[in-house]
């Protein structure tokens, strides 16, 4: 694993979290780990009035990444206009993806916390 690691250009933990995005939602999943982006005005905009609506608290977006204020919990917009959920330790900035991507940013919230 670690020749592989090294043959790919990342250490052993970026490789693993490279495989779980692509797990979680193929080319688009790596895309989405990889590589941050503005979308433009529409189902990105309405994500968070949509997870107000649902209960969630207020969630800060950055680039196509709305991050829980706990800062555990994070959604990704894909270009393929799908929600993708992260997790990280509280006070990490090391993201990985988990459960299956959704249209929904509630539905892909939920994936995310089992509810």
């Amino acid at each position: 694993y670690r020749e592989l690691a090294s043959a790919t250009g990342r250490n052993t933990t970026d490789l693993a979290r490279a495989v779980a995005a692509w797990r979680q939602g193929e080319a688009e999943g790596l895309a989405v780990l990889e590589t941050p982006w503005d979308p433009p005005a529409g189902p990105f905009d309405r994500a968070r009035p949509a997870l107000a609506a649902a209960g969630f608290p207020r969630f800060q977006p950055w680039h196509n990444h709305l991050t829980h204020p706990g800062g555990a919990l994070q959604l990704r917009f894909g270009r393929d206009g799908r929600w993708y959920g992260y997790e990280s330790d509280p006070g990490q900035d090391e993201w990985w993806p988990r459960a299956a991507p959704d249209h929904d940013p509630v539905g892909a919230l939920r994936e995310l916390t089992g509810g």
